[in-house]
């Protein structure tokens, strides 16, 4: 029989599993370097200015008097609020069981919550610091564009449908078009061909660094979701929602605290900045 104390709760469970080992600033590359210089300047610019957008955040999470932020603490921030849950149903999903591509989601934005605790462990030494918070961010934001690049199987700086579709394999029973691609190949491919020229070129590839800026300013606006919650009973009421969305519209009522990740990542993109600055003005 399983006393007490062999029974953890799976927020402690990942917890461990995070910090298990101890984190160390690593002196390494963060992808940057592969990359074509201007593109290289663009992602090195764009990485200090979302790690200056954070330090207002991280002093609000940390020590305001200090300049640095225990990792620890960061993610014991998160974790409550949702960070790295695949389980669970947000409030929005209360009346009906999420759909496969739902959970789909959910298991690839966990996933990626993962990724973004490894990349601050490597380049942190159990604190955050402007500089370790912006080669995080760097090595994050080099990713996917280097990962584009590796697709120019024929090295000519460009990135044509059939080499982008070596990034979307097809799979049994999967329909194509008489050119044999499939929809899921032509939308993204299409999705990085800004100007309709039939390749991925220059500016485009940076493009692509556009997820991860979006998964910083949610994880920014989650770690202060909290202050919304003026009467401190662990959910966001309609009325506290208004407060720092006062537009809002179709939102959950109520949202739990448990799940405000999930809530987050449903917000659109352009409305998280003023988001995250509205709460940052909470007490």
């Amino acid at each position: 029989m399983m006393n007490n104390h062999s029974m953890f709760h799976p927020l402690k469970i990942l917890f461990a599993l995070l910090m298990a080992f101890p984190a160390r600033a690593e002196e390494t590359t963060t992808g940057v370097e592969e990359l074509p210089g201007e593109l290289g300047q663009k992602i090195r610019l764009d990485a200090g200015t979302m790690a200056t957008e954070w330090n207002r955040t991280l002093r609000a999470v940390g020590d305001p008097g200090g300049g640095e932020v225990p990792l620890s603490k960061l993610i014991r921030k998160l974790m409550p609020l949702g960070f790295a849950k695949v389980g669970g149903l947000a409030a929005v999903d209360a009346k009906k069981t999420p759909d496969r591509w739902v959970i789909r989601r959910r298991e690839n934005d966990a996933k990626y919550d993962r990724k973004f605790i490894k990349s601050l462990q490597r380049y942190s030494t159990g604190h955050l610091t402007p500089r370790s918070f912006a080669r995080t961010i760097e090595s994050l934001l080099a990713d996917w564009p280097n990962k584009l690049l590796l697709l120019d199987a024929n090295a000519d700086g460009k990135i044509a449908l059939a080499e982008y579709a070596l990034s979307r394999p097809l799979v049994q029973d999967q329909e194509i078009d008489p050119e044999g691609y499939s929809e899921t190949q032509r939308r993204g491919f299409a999705y990085y061909d800004a100007d309709k020229n039939g390749f991925i070129e220059g500016t485009e590839i940076f493009q692509s660094t556009s997820y991860v800026q979006r998964k910083m300013r949610q994880y920014m606006t989650t770690l202060l979701i909290p202050r919304a919650d003026l009467n401190q009973d662990s959910t966001l009421s309609r009325d506290e929602i208004l407060k720092i969305l006062p537009e809002a519209e179709d939102l959950p009522h109520p949202v739990s605290l448990s799940e405000a990740i999930f809530w987050i990542r449903l917000i659109d993109s352009d409305d998280l900045a003023p988001l995250r600055d509205t709460l940052l003005e909470m007490k």
